[in-house]
């Protein structure tokens, strides 16, 4: 059976971080419309979230869960709220860009003792046997 090279896993938790926060974006834009509009941006938001996920599903094939969660998901968040800020400028108190800034530093927080726990991914044990 041919091997298919595969993609770094980087790539994929890139791309869950964009397609959820243009699929984020657009289900705001999605709850501002009425009608036709409303079932457009709905269904399209939906479409690129459902993307974002199976980025992140193939990001999990090779990465450690708990390291690849953390990066994703708090990655995602913190660039949702600056888009939100920058497309529909929703502003933010300062307590929570605080919170924003928190969440970026646990996420460099995980990334670099996540060297450890990716060593002890079954795969990767599986691997180095």
């Amino acid at each position: 059976m041919k091997q298919v090279p595969q993609l770094p896993p980087w790539l994929f938790m890139v791309g869950f971080i964009i397609f959820q926060v243009c699929g984020s974006l657009l289900l705001r834009v999605a709850s501002q419309r009425t009608g036709f509009a409303f079932a457009k941006f709905f269904i399209f938001g939906n479409i690129v979230g459902l993307c974002g996920v199976t980025c992140l599903t193939l990001a999990l094939r090779t990465q450690h869960p708990n390291l690849t969660f953390a990066l994703c998901q708090g990655g995602a968040f913190c660039v949702l709220q600056l888009a939100c800020y920058l497309a529909f400028r929703i502003p933010l108190r300062p307590a929570q860009w605080i919170g924003v800034a928190f969440i970026a530093a646990g996420v460099v927080c995980v990334q670099w003792t996540g060297g450890a726990a990716a060593r002890l991914h079954p795969q990767v044990i599986a691997e180095n046997r």
